[in-house]
């Protein structure tokens, strides 16, 4: 062997294992990187969907609320006869209960047929589901003072079925009250009424059947 030739099987007796060995480091690497690469990319995919389930969470929540705080708006309003069919024998009913139990010398009323009326505030949610209806009534009542006319009201606040908005109401004297009983009328008040309710969409159907 001459000083310059090379001894190749010695060289590559030498050379084969860390070359090997490098070779299987950079394949280890570039498995480590794409594993490391795919793992961030799952990982920011379940953090995306846990965050997604979080919003979607609390956006239930939140409409849980208001489904409870506005179901009980609707029981109370269910409860004071506003939502459904026009009760009107129950309301004529209270009206003479509360003129009787005011001692009230005179009650007569008018009421005309409801009609659907247009809301004051519009809402896009509510569409069709809603119709809120209004009856005109007149009233015409016989009081000893003018506190009888507030007692009554309130009275019928209270107790009559849907809601009532009192438009005015025109109070003129009978005669002097030294040449009545205490009995008569000294006051007779003249006022008209709105009686409101709301139908839904599901008594609305009913109705038309």
């Amino acid at each position: 062997m001459t000083r310059f030739e090379f001894d190749w099987p010695y060289v590559r007796r030498h050379t084969m294992r860390p070359v090997l060995s490098a070779v299987i480091a950079v394949a280890a690497l570039a498995a480590a990187f794409w594993a490391h690469d795919y793992q961030q990319a799952r990982y920011d995919e379940l953090t995306a969907n846990r965050n997604a389930v979080h919003e979607d969470y609390d956006a239930l929540v939140q409409r849980r609320r208001l489904v409870d705080r506005y179901h009980r708006r609707y029981q109370r309003f269910d409860d004071l006869g506003f939502i459904g069919r026009e009760s009107r024998l129950d309301w004529v009913e209270t009206l003479r209960m509360t003129a009787n139990g005011l001692s009230l010398s005179r009650l007569t009323y008018a009421i005309e047929p409801q009609i659907e009326v247009m809301p004051p505030v519009q809402s896009v949610l509510s569409g069709e589901d809603l119709q809120i209806r209004a009856s005109k009534v007149q009233l015409e009542l016989g009081l000893l003072h003018e506190m009888d006319l507030l007692r009554f009201f309130d009275e019928l606040q209270v107790n009559a079925p849907g809601l009532i908005k009192v438009d005015g109401c025109e109070l003129n004297w009978e005669v002097e009250s030294g040449s009545r009983l205490n009995t008569d009328a000294n006051l007779s008040a003249s006022c008209a009424v709105q009686l409101y309710s709301v139908i839904t969409s599901d008594v609305g159907r009913e109705e038309q059947l």
